[in-house]
């Protein structure tokens, strides 16, 4: 009977792939792909992900992932509740680390929400306090203040403000949190191929799930991947500079 480390083997070489092209595109190390093909099951790092392993790699070979991982729970006289799914495992880490970062986000509003109210007091109270009086300006001189022949025209000191623009593009499956000038705007999982645009008039502050799947623009131009690898990125900052953590 055919193991499941045989049918992706065998599966790999009908497809002239080798183990370095796969792990390229998969972004499992040759090693971790060996030790699959070679039903050494003990020899990874961790049982919780080889369910997870076993997916992305059928996903890569066109293979039905479920048939693979039922394969691979007979061959080693498993069941499915024997351990946790690797998107399980990845989605309880996601949600721990969202929590914490919702409790982040939540001091940063209260700080910014702080802030304002000061302003408003004291623009209130500059207000409240009525314009300062004026010195008597005499005659004479208002006279010659205000000549058409004499006055200049005002410069125009018009500024024209850009606000930048950062689209994210999803190559794999990913989480992401964006907040736009220090105010939360979006918490969501991007599928592969999906894009969001968001404008901000100086800062864009990320966290992202899986930091190599999620490429950034800012103003139309390709500024890099959000990290490297399936990393969970923390307080990645974006402005008119570039990225920044």
């Amino acid at each position: 009977m055919e193991s499941v480390g045989q049918l992706l083997r065998r599966e790999r070489e009908a497809q002239e792939k080798s183990l370095e092209d796969v792990a390229k595109e998969t972004k499992m190390s040759a090693s971790t792909l060996e030790a699959l093909e070679d039903d050494r099951f003990s020899a990874l790092p961790a049982q919780v992900y080889i369910k997870g392993h076993l997916r992305t790699y059928a996903r890569y070979l066109g293979l039905n992932e479920d048939d693979v991982v039922a394969m691979y729970l007979r061959f080693t006289q498993q069941t499915e509740s024997d351990e946790l799914d690797e998107w399980d495992a990845v989605e309880l880490e996601l949600t721990e680390r969202k929590e914490t970062a919702s409790r982040r986000w939540v001091l940063i509003g209260a700080t910014s929400v702080i802030g304002v109210v000061v302003l408003l007091v004291g623009f209130w109270w500059i207000r409240s306090r009525g314009p300062e009086p004026q010195p008597q300006t005499p005659v004479a001189e208002l006279e010659a203040v205000t000549d058409p022949v004499s006055e200049a025209a005002a410069p125009d000191t018009t500024i024209e403000w850009h606000k930048l623009e950062l689209m994210a593009v999803a190559r794999e499956r990913t989480w992401v949190r964006v907040a736009v000038d220090g105010t939360p705007v979006s918490d969501l999982t991007l599928e592969p191929g999906d894009r969001r645009l968001w404008e901000a008039n100086e800062l864009f502050l990320l966290d992202v799930g899986n930091g190599g799947g999620l490429e950034l623009y800012l103003d139309g131009e390709f500024i890099g991947t959000a990290g490297t690898g399936s990393r969970l990125i923390e307080g990645l900052e974006v402005t008119e500079e570039g990225m920044s953590r």
